[in-house]
């Protein structure tokens, strides 16, 4: 009968065990739910920056057009940016007090 009984509980130890076990993998295994969440934040983020530097490239792409090929563009930067002019202009800078 003891022998029964202390059966009996070791049986149910075991599987409490193992249940724990299972339930430790599940939420903080390598695959458990805890990683896929810090996982799918990682992916979220990642793919935030991804379509932030693909605007940035297509910006820089067109920018890039604009430089080789619209010469009042490259006018305008060179006035505003480099200070420049043409000859014979006056240029006026004015200073905010």
């Amino acid at each position: 009968m003891n022998i029964r009984k202390r059966l009996i509980q070791l049986t149910i130890t075991a599987v409490a065990t193992i249940l724990a076990a299972m339930a430790w993998s599940f939420s903080f295994g390598e695959t458990g739910l805890w990683n896929q969440h810090k996982l799918k934040k990682q992916i979220a983020h990642l793919e935030f920056e991804t379509d932030s530097l693909k605007k940035i490239l297509e910006f820089r792409k067109h920018e890039g057009e604009r430089l080789q090929k619209d010469s009042f563009y490259i006018e305008s930067i060179a006035r505003t940016k480099f200070g420049m002019s043409k000859k014979g202009e006056a240029v006026y800078q004015f200073i905010d007090d």
